[in-house]
């Protein structure tokens, strides 16, 4: 659903325009109305007898009005309600359509420098230069990871393996780290707080080949 159908379909909070008669008019008929009674039959008892059915009628219409209002009142609150889910509705999908905005606009500086970097390399610029340029684009963008919470798991040769962080492609035996030790790093992995992106991928000592052939025979 777009966010134009979104917006037409709010329901519109307004009550009606002609809505009940106001109170007073309805007071000042019923008394008019007894008035036209009293003169027409002279029987009619006196003032007192005529309050009191003025009171009854205005009794009567009091909660009757009330109820309307209520009701009315109720629909106000119904539409208001809508409006806002509508809204709310609204809101998250732009928050989730426009998420990655501001990593895409961090990121877009380092495109930059990638494009300097080439434009440099292919006006026959030296080896050097552009080895240099590449570590400035590496360094900015690790700037910008960093700057969001995205971290490069800490993996190096001598290091234990460790399953939540690395994940092993093979296993290769070594006379110099024990079992269960990286060898060397084939991928960088990254993690995010406490979640792991993508883990390192290392290859892992299984222990001296002396040691391998012992535990095969």
């Amino acid at each position: 659903m777009t966010n134009d159908e979104i917006e037409q379909e709010e329901t519109p909070a307004s009550s009606d325009a002609n809505g009940p008669a106001p109170l007073d008019d309805v007071i000042e008929d019923i008394v008019d109305a007894l008035a036209e009674d009293h003169d027409a039959d002279p029987t009619v008892e006196s003032n007192q007898g005529q309050a009191e059915a003025v009171e009854e009628k205005v009794e009567e219409l009091t909660v009757e009005q009330q109820l309307t209002q209520a009701c009315d009142n109720n629909m106000r609150l119904l539409a208001e309600i809508d409006n806002l889910r509508k809204r709310s509705q609204r809101d998250m999908q732009q928050q989730v359509k426009y998420a990655a905005l501001p990593v895409i606009s961090e990121m877009l500086s380092v495109i930059d420098d990638l494009h300097r970097t080439l434009e440099a390399s292919q006006s026959g610029g030296d080896v050097e230069a552009f080895t240099g340029g590449v570590e400035i684009v590496v360094q900015s963008f690790m700037s910008v990871l960093e700057k969001y919470q995205c971290l490069a798991i800490k993996a190096e040769a001598g290091e234990s393996f460790d399953v939540n962080l690395h994940e092993a492609i093979s296993l290769q035996p070594s006379e110099q780290f024990d079992a269960n030790v990286i060898l060397a790093v084939v991928q960088q992995g990254y993690q995010m707080h406490d979640r792991v992106i993508r883990p390192s991928q290392v290859v892992v000592s299984s222990g001296s080949a002396v040691d391998e052939t012992a535990s095969g025979e």
